[in-house]
């Protein structure tokens, strides 16, 4: 994996994910329903799996799968009456369609939402960033270059 690919989704999992649970701890503060604690746990869950894979990437393993579906979780933005869902750790810069028009939003950070039966519009989103990343972990970026086995292997000593 490319090293600026590999300090970049660091950053995202590990960093998001201190943000993120920050972030809902506060909201628990706020919270008077127990459908309210429900959603927050579980976002907790979420951000909480994006810093156990953030750490996995630190150890030198790469888990593709575990990366791929916590940014995926991270591209689609939905609006509607029924039920609206954002979630995005770290960065995120999203375009949508909203019954008003186009919008256009980016954030540094983490945030989340979750809300059934709202007054919210309907539309829908994209997280341009989590996209970007999820295809780029598809590509052979998130795939280590072979090296030859001269170059990984100490040379031996001369003997004289």
């Amino acid at each position: 994996m490319n090293a600026w690919f590999r300090r970049l989704l660091l950053i995202l999992t590990i960093g998001g994910g201190f943000v993120g649970i920050t972030v809902t701890i506060q909201f628990f503060l706020h919270a008077n329903k127990a459908i309210a604690y429900i959603v927050a746990v579980a976002f907790l869950g979420l951000y909480a799996y994006g810093i156990f894979v953030g750490f996995k990437l630190s150890e030198g393993s790469v888990p593709l799968r575990h990366l791929r579906l916590y940014f995926a979780l991270q591209v689609p933005l939905i609006s509607s009456p029924l039920i609206t869902y954002r979630f995005c750790s770290g960065l995120q810069a999203t375009v949508a369609i909203i019954q008003q028009g186009f919008r256009w939003d980016w954030r540094l950070g983490s945030a989340w939402q979750f809300v059934i039966h709202s007054s919210a519009p309907w539309g829908v989103g994209i997280n341009l960033v989590a996209l970007a990343i999820v295809f780029l972990l598809n590509s052979r970026l998130a795939v280590a270059p072979k090296m030859s086995r001269a170059l990984t292997e100490p040379s031996a000593p001369a003997n004289r």
